[in-house]
């Protein structure tokens, strides 16, 4: 009866090993499935939550082509996949789970502070980041002086799946959309429908509809 229990054991531990394992042939697949479409699966870090981070190649390009986006930028951009939080996009340090300041990733990449600070700017000012403030604070203070959560655009990067986009973070990419209102067309947009719980990237064609419909 031991040498059984035994024996069922290694069963279990056998399988349990061989389901903590990637299937890296399936990931292949759906890396070339993504590819097609015109994402790109980069591999990102291990953490809690992590995920695959999708760069929009079709969107990069437009960027690129249009002179919008440097290439400083958009390495900056990539060489920060490890902050990014599954779904939401959220710059946080993977160690503490909290939203990270400009200092804080100037100082997790041993960067320079105003370099850092001046270059997140930009992002901010051509919609490549959000920065979420509170007004409250704004008004009181002049200035905010608690956490200034940073999101980046899931336009241009996103960590997770293209059809299951935080709902707050598709309506900031909605709602703050500079890249459309300065004639900047992306092949691939955000889009949320009303009540429901994710938003989601769309060709440029299905994404000019739902905001035709929604004008009616």
């Amino acid at each position: 009866m031991k040498n059984i229990w035994e024996q069922a054991e290694r069963n279990a531990r056998e399988r349990e090993l061989l389901n903590s394992h990637v299937n890296l042939d399936v990931v292949n697949q759906e890396e070339k499935k993504a590819n097609d479409k015109g994402f790109m699966i980069v591999r990102k870090k291990e953490t809690d939550g992590a995920g695959f981070v999708q760069t929009l190649k079709g969107n990069i390009k437009v960027l690129m082509k249009k002179k919008y986006l440097s290439f400083n930028e958009l390495g900056f951009l990539l060489g920060m996949t490890d902050l990014y939080e599954l779904h939401s996009n959220a710059i946080i340090n993977p160690d503490t789970n909290r939203f990270m300041s400009v200092s804080e990733i100037a100082e997790y990449f041993d960067r320079d502070l105003s370099g850092t600070s001046k270059l997140i700017n930009k992002l901010i000012e051509k919609g490549i980041l959000y920065e979420l403030v509170n007004t409250d604070e704004l008004r009181e203070f002049g200035r905010p002086v608690t956490e200034r959560p940073l999101f980046v655009n899931p336009e241009i990067v996103l960590c997770g799946e293209r059809n299951r986009i935080n709902a707050t973070l598709a309506r900031l990419a909605m709602r703050y959309d500079k890249l459309e209102k300065r004639k900047i067309h992306l092949e691939w947009k955000v889009w949320l429908h009303s009540g429901k719980e994710y938003g989601k990237l769309v060709k440029r064609k299905t994404y000019l509809k739902y905001k035709k419909e929604q004008q009616k």
